[in-house]
Formats: C-alpha cells, sequence, structure tokens
C-alpha cells in the first residue's frame, strides 16, 4: 500500500519522459547512460537540482537513496554511489530512480497528495512505480533495444540482468 498517490502517467508518459531527458542530454542514440557522472550535470544545468553521497551509517538500514520532493536533494549511500560508479546495474538503477523523482515530482510538479484512506493505489498513480518506471526507461531506451535479448540489454546498458528482462516483458 503506498502512503503517497501522485497524477497517473503511462509507462509510455513515463517513456516519453525519459526520451525528451535523453535528447536534451545528447543522449538519445546512447544504449549506455553515464548516470554517475549525470548527477554532477544535472547539478550544473538544473536550478534546484542537489545531491550529496552519505555514509552509509548516515541512513536507515534497508534505504539506498531518497529524494527530497520539498528541495529537489537527492542523498546516496557511499556503497551505493560506489558500485554505481563501478558499473552495478542495481546501484546505477536506485541511482536514475531517484532522478526519476526529481523529475516526476520536482521537475515536472506532477502532483503529489498522501494516501490518508489508505486505499489501493494502482500503478500509474504510485510514485514508486513512477520513479521505477522513469528508471527503466532511461537506463534501457526502447528505441535502441527492440532487437535484443535481456542478456544483451544487460550488457550494453549496465543494468541488471532482472532489470533488462523486465524491460523486454513490459514494452507495451
Amino acid at each position: 500500500m503506498s502512503e503517497y498517490i501522485v497524477e497517473g502517467n503511462s509507462r509510455k508518459d513515463l517513456r516519453n519522459l525519459a526520451f525528451i531527458l535523453r535528447k536534451h542530454l545528447g543522449l538519445e542514440n546512447q544504449l549506455w547512460v553515464p548516470i554517475v557522472e549525470l548527477l554532477d550535470v544535472l547539478a550544473e544545468i538544473l536550478e534546484g537540482f542537489s545531491y550529496e553521497i552519505v555514509p552509509d551509517l548516515a541512513m536507515s538500514p534497508g534505504t539506498h537513496a531518497e529524494t527530497d520532493i520539498r528541495t529537489g536533494h537527492i542523498t546516496i549511500k557511499e556503497s551505493v554511489y560506489e558500485r554505481a560508479c563501478n558499473g552495478e546495474g542495481r546501484d546505477r538503477m536506485t541511482i536514475a530512480h531517484e532522478i526519476g523523482h526529481f523529475f516526476t515530482l520536482c521537475f515536472c510538479g506532477f502532483r503529489l497528495q498522501r494516501n490518508f484512506a489508505k486505499q489501493e493505489v494502482k500503478n500509474f498513480n504510485d510514485p514508486e512505480w513512477q520513479a521505477k518506471c522513469f528508471a527503466g526507461e532511461f537506463l534501457v531506451p526502447f528505441h535502441l533495444t527492440g532487437n535484443m535479448t535481456a542478456a544483451e540489454i544487460a550488457s550494453v546498458c549496465a543494468v541488471s540482468y532482472d532489470a533488462a528482462d523486465y524491460q523486454l516483458n513490459h514494452r507495451n
């Protein structure tokens, strides 16, 4: 059960947002996204975007990174950042996920509200699903990976096999 509800956006909407960002950054025809370096680029070109790397003990167990949607500030555990620097797909996806929160909730301003009624939230209204979807679409470009296997996608896009397989199975 999601604690929050955000205005609905489909996978296609989020795929388009990811493509627009890729195009703006000159990455629309690249399979591999330099996600760690992108943090510095975004901090330089976008007002309101900032990030910091903190010691692992500074964040709750089980939390890898988080985005403060009031300030646009992303906090990333040091171990996650280091693994992302070393090309670890899961950690690259974690950073892309937080960038997804920034773009959907801070930059684009998708409306967000608390789910006080504890109603069931459909995927397209769940901010966590939206950030996960954005991250997958951003790191695994739909228009460049159509004829690839999950193993090929995992290798050339530097994502986990599970993420590559998930993207392949959610093409529509």
